[in-house]
């Protein structure tokens, strides 16, 4: 993108604001992963990735480390229509007997809109230190259960998973 895309505007707000309208009423502890300086205008729950630069589960192993809930809902800044009740689809299939559930349609997971358990967190962490930083390389490694979502069917949007990778995609 060239820039930031959690301060990117789509449709008159920032990428970031349209996740937390999207996240706020569906859990109780919201956590921001990014640069307290460029995205602290928000509130006090941004934090700093402890491992900057190891992508998204350098930054998952980050918001599993703070947060207080066993349970994260991970979204990705960059996804403009996921739904609420997508994300109440996927946080409903977490339980004991699985430690992430994460979306998959055509072939394809969506590890950015998942619930993550904090049993993760010692995984995902050496991964992150050894370089491991693939999210289906991770997933392998811990209980998994991938929940089938496929776009324009059963009631779901056609872009449910459309992610924002370039200025035209705006």
């Amino acid at each position: 993108m060239g820039q930031d895309k959690a301060l990117m505007d789509h449709q008159g707000r920032s990428l970031l604001d349209r996740a937390m309208d999207l996240l706020e009423p569906l859990v109780s502890e919201l956590l921001v992963i990014g640069d307290p300086v460029k995205h602290g205008h928000v509130g006090p729950f941004v934090i700093a990735d402890d491992r900057p630069g190891h992508g998204p589960l350098g930054g998952l192993a980050t918001a599993l480390r703070y947060a207080s809930n066993d349970h994260l809902l991970l979204v990705a800044c960059d996804l403009p229509a996921l739904t609420p009740r997508a994300l109440q689809h996927v946080m409903i299939e977490l339980g004991n007997a699985t430690d992430a559930v994460v979306p998959k349609h055509d072939g394809l997971i969506e590890p950015l809109s998942a619930v993550y358990h904090r049993r993760c967190l010692p995984v995902f962490k050496r991964c992150v230190d050894d370089g491991v930083l693939k999210m289906s390389d991770a997933l392998a490694l811990v209980r998994t259960t991938y929940l089938e979502m496929t776009p324009g069917t059963d009631g779901w949007p056609k872009d449910l998973f459309r992610n924002l990778n370039s200025p035209s995609d705006l």
